[in-house]
């Protein structure tokens, strides 16, 4: 009987700890969410030129909400607009790791096709790199036929094809 009482103490108390730990979670998200925010409004408050030192804290706090919130609905939205800021300090191959990286890891995120053609879209135009260019452009059109991403890439296609 004692050892019943103990076995549903214990379930009892790794539920707790499971819900306890969820909660935190959480929190934790929530609180990295709402310093993302300020960050972001202080760069908006900034005008057209991004301050380095502000660049690199938003970077590293959008890869700190990744890494402590995997599973969150904002992680994928937060490693875009990362990439976004590595692509606009010269962080090109970063970048386009990075697109790969929710491309290839968040099936459901509205902007997955977007991140297919922007590696495509990076290497064409930051790193002059047609052919890297010509095959991700293909790939967006075979992955994802029917999207907006795929008439860019098409359009992209027609451009590299006109000016080769």
């Amino acid at each position: 009987m004692r050892l019943g009482f103990l076995v549903i103490g214990c379930i009892g108390v790794i539920a707790l700890h499971v819900s306890c730990s969820s909660t935190t979670e959480e929190g934790v998200c929530a609180q990295l969410q709402v310093e993302i925010e300020q960050m972001e409004q202080s760069l908006l408050a900034g005008g057209e030129d991004v301050d380095a030192v502000l660049r690199a804290k938003m970077m590293q706090s959008y890869a700190r909400f990744a890494n402590a919130c995997h599973d969150h609905e904002f992680t994928p939205e937060a490693l875009f607009r990362r990439a976004d800021l590595l692509r606009s300090a010269g962080k090109y191959q970063e970048a386009m790791t990075q697109l790969r990286d929710i491309h290839d890891n968040y099936a459901n995120y509205d902007k997955r096709s977007v991140c297919a053609f922007l590696v495509g879209f990076i290497a064409e135009v930051e790193l002059k790199d047609r052919e890297q260019a010509k095959k991700t452009y293909e790939q967006v059109i075979e992955v994802h036929p029917d999207s907006e991403a795929a008439i860019w890439a098409l359009q992209s296609l027609q451009n590299l094809e006109s000016t080769y």
